[in-house]
């Protein structure tokens, strides 16, 4: 038997012997939650239609209760609803032996909690890591994408979101739901949209650090007794020309996600070669500079904003290339050993300089 719903007309085949003649039920439906009614009549029933007198059934009449199909009763009416949960399938019942004698004949046999309990623990647990492993292989996509959204990031749609709209829904996405933002980057659009994306979030970190540099220039300038020191800090501050800076940060920028970009997408080239693209990695690694933003805040605000970075960047890599955990970390693993080595030498090579 076939049900429809009468408001998105939504179909779904139930067995016709598993609902009962006569009786009402309400059902939700899966796909726009609408509620309706609908019962099947007794007299379209295979059971009324057999002649009670005859012996045997009769040849011609088989076929034709076989070919009639049977429709069942829509309403929307609210008296003698069966609740059902939403998108719930109507339960298989045998005739013979009810409901509540199979639930008095299982009700001894219940008796030891300790099972029952270990039991209920381990289906929830396998549940859970089939929960994961979907959630992983991309399988349980966002309900957010059914509702007529472009595909992609939403900067890439700013004639849907608008400027504002879209650039700070692609900083919320990536910043708190990097998991289903990055699984949602893969695309054909161009990638001029993500490489300004990085260019703006770069300009900003460069004008954050600037003011909090000056800043701390300034002070110095103000409370140091040192020659020395004094004529450094107004060597830096003549270094940190504003117009110069804008007019450079956006070129090193573009070459600073460029080769990033190709580090990672010869890393994950090395690991897995069938999941590698060079066009993806690229918006994965433009679009991880979203925690950039935390520049603002003074003193931790940078280091915060690094550390971010490079945890959106290896998030966004497993799932936009639907990568496994263990293979995103051995294609990125080797280059965070190398970054912290580089980075962990600045300082010895800054006091030999000076």
């Amino acid at each position: 038997m076939i049900i429809e719903c009468p408001s998105c007309r939504f179909r779904r085949d139930v067995p016709t012997a598993s609902i009962r003649p006569g009786k009402k039920y309400k059902v939700t439906c899966p796909r726009c939650s609408a509620v309706f009614h609908f019962s099947l009549p007794e007299e379209e029933t295979p059971a009324q239609t057999e002649p009670q007198n005859a012996a045997a059934p009769q040849p011609s009449e088989a076929p034709a209760a076989e070919q009639k199909p049977a429709v069942p009763h829509l309403s929307t009416e609210q008296e003698g609803d069966d609740p059902l949960p939403p998108g719930a399938q109507i339960p298989q019942f045998n005739r013979e032996e009810p409901a509540p004698e199979k639930k008095e004949e299982e009700k001894p046999e219940e008796k030891t909690p300790e099972p029952h309990k270990s039991a209920g623990l381990w289906e929830r647990w396998q549940s859970m890591r089939e929960h994961v492993r979907q959630y992983d292989e991309g399988q349980e996509e966002s309900a957010s994408r059914n509702d007529g959204r472009p595909d992609g990031a939403p900067w890439e749609s700013p004639e849907y979101y608008g400027f504002w709209g879209s650039f700070s829904r692609t900083l919320l996405g990536v910043l708190f739901h990097a998991p289903d933002f990055f699984r949602h980057v893969r695309c054909n659009f161009s990638v001029i949209r993500p490489i300004l994306f990085y260019v703006l979030l770069s300009l900003f970190q460069m004008l954050a650090s600037r003011l909090w540099s000056m800043k701390a220039l300034r002070e110095l300038t103000a409370t140091a007794t040192d020659p020395q020191t004094l004529a450094m800090a107004e060597t830096l501050m003549k270094t940190m020309n504003l117009p110069l800076m804008l007019l450079v940060t956006p070129f090193f920028s573009i070459f600073q996600a460029v080769i990033l970009a190709g580090l990672y997408h010869l890393m994950i080239r090395m690991v897995q070669p069938d999941r590698a693209d060079f066009s993806t990695t690229l918006r994965v690694v433009c679009y991880s500079a979203a925690p950039l933003v935390l520049c603002i805040v003074p003193m931790v605000g940078s280091l915060i904003a690094s550390i971010w970075f490079v945890a959106a960047a290896f998030i966004g890599c497993k799932f936009a290339l639907n990568l496994s955990w263990m293979r995103t970390l051995l294609a990125l693993l080797p280059l965070y050993i190398l970054e912290f080595a580089l980075v962990s030498q600045i300082p010895a090579f800054m006091a030999g300089a000076a």
